[in-house]
């Protein structure tokens, strides 16, 4: 009984795989005239897809050493006012009045004239990771850059000046930084006013040497050490008063350029697949 259920195991095992090998069969078969099919069509029209891409692939190469040279360079600043988001939406509305061509527009918000204007191809922000500063809701104080295409590289070191003003220069801005410098002064005078005092303490201190206890002894310590604190103090603020500025440029703009020699193969390349896409598409739509 168990050798005739294994027999007839063993043949319907057999039948199963005949069964597969047939189905493989068929696939490799249908698969394999798909693909005599597609090299025989590939060889009929080469010559038409192989003419189009040399036509539309010239065309690119042509549109490639007739089009503008264009530089790019990058700005790192660095700001105290705002969130970075703000200053993204705020290039960002630069770039809207590039790409329509409002150079008036764009001439009286960065005090450039039209020409200079003309001389620039794009503005954008982008943060520490390389990504739009539009979409950058993070809070953290860390510098970001504005990134630029120009047709000239002399019109950078203006334009550096004229984005920095005009990232900088709005009213809340300008009354946030007198805010901070009055407050700075007035600490200033504080300390300057401490030390006066400690120093009127330590001449009282002082007026009879020979006899000056332990006490005493640690009280001078401890007004020496309190006034140097309040020295540095003053040192950080009188910094802050000199560096009370929003946006400040950490790296300014330096030009570079793509090698032509990669933009020329990158657009041949492009030409080409367009014409061989293009050829596809008469041939079907024929």
């Amino acid at each position: 009984m168990e050798d005739h259920s294994f027999s007839k195991s063993k043949e319907e095992g057999r039948k199963i795989w005949k069964s597969l090998q047939n189905q493989w069969g068929e696939a490799f078969g249908f698969f394999g005239g798909m693909f005599s099919s597609l090299i025989g069509f590939i060889k009929q029209q080469f010559w038409g897809f192989l003419i189009f891409a040399i036509i539309f692939g010239a065309m690119g190469g042509t549109y490639a050493w007739m089009k503008k040279n264009i530089f790019r360079a990058e700005m790192t600043v660095s700001y105290a006012q705002l969130e970075k988001k703000i200053y993204g939406d705020m290039l960002f509305k630069l770039n809207q009045l590039l790409d329509s061509k409002q150079y008036a527009s764009l001439s009286e918000k960065l005090n450039m004239t039209e020409a200079q204007i003309a001389q620039i191809h794009s503005i954008e922000g982008i943060n520490i990771h390389n990504q739009p500063l539009v979409k950058d809701i993070s809070v953290e104080k860390v510098p970001f850059y504005i990134v630029v295409e120009v047709y000239d590289v002399e019109v950078l070191p203006q334009l550096q000046k004229s984005l920095v003003k005009y990232l900088s220069d709005s009213d809340f801005i300008n009354e946030r930084l007198l805010l901070n410098e009055r407050n700075y002064k007035n600490e200033v005078t504080h300390m300057k006013n401490q030390m006066v005092y400690m120093d009127s303490l330590k001449m009282l201190l002082l007026r009879d040497c020979s006899n000056l206890d332990a006490d005493a002894v640690i009280n001078l310590e401890k007004l020496n050490k309190d006034q140097n604190d309040i020295f540095g103090r003053i040192r950080d603020l009188e910094a802050a008063l000199q560096f009370n500025k929003n946006i400040e440029v950490m790296d300014g703009f330096i030009a570079h350029q793509n090698p032509f020699s990669r933009m020329m193969i990158r657009y041949i390349l492009m030409g080409l697949f367009v014409g061989a896409g293009l050829r596809l598409l008469w041939l079907i739509i024929k």
